[in-house]
């Protein structure tokens, strides 16, 4: 007997596939969510973040945005060695 599983980044193990994509989704959004600026002045509200940040989520270029910024980064630490 063969049993599919789907495991996420963070190491949890889906037997549903589509449930397994959410979760790995909520992980992106819970990371992208800390590069908004939280507005201590109330003039964003918590509904403004979300709009954003699902906005984010669905920016049809946002893997190769991340993958430009991870790379930025990786160059960056490498000159501070």
């Amino acid at each position: 007997m063969e049993i599919t599983a789907y495991k996420t980044s963070d190491g949890q193990i889906f037997e549903n596939e589509g449930k397994a994509k959410a979760h790995q989704e909520d992980i992106l959004g819970e990371l992208l969510d800390a590069f908004l600026p939280y507005d201590d002045r109330g003039n964003v509200t918590a509904t403004d973040r979300y709009n954003l940040l699902m906005k984010q989520l669905k920016d049809p270029d946002l893997y190769k945005k991340i993958k430009a910024l991870y790379q930025t980064v990786e160059f960056m630490q490498e000159e501070d060695k």
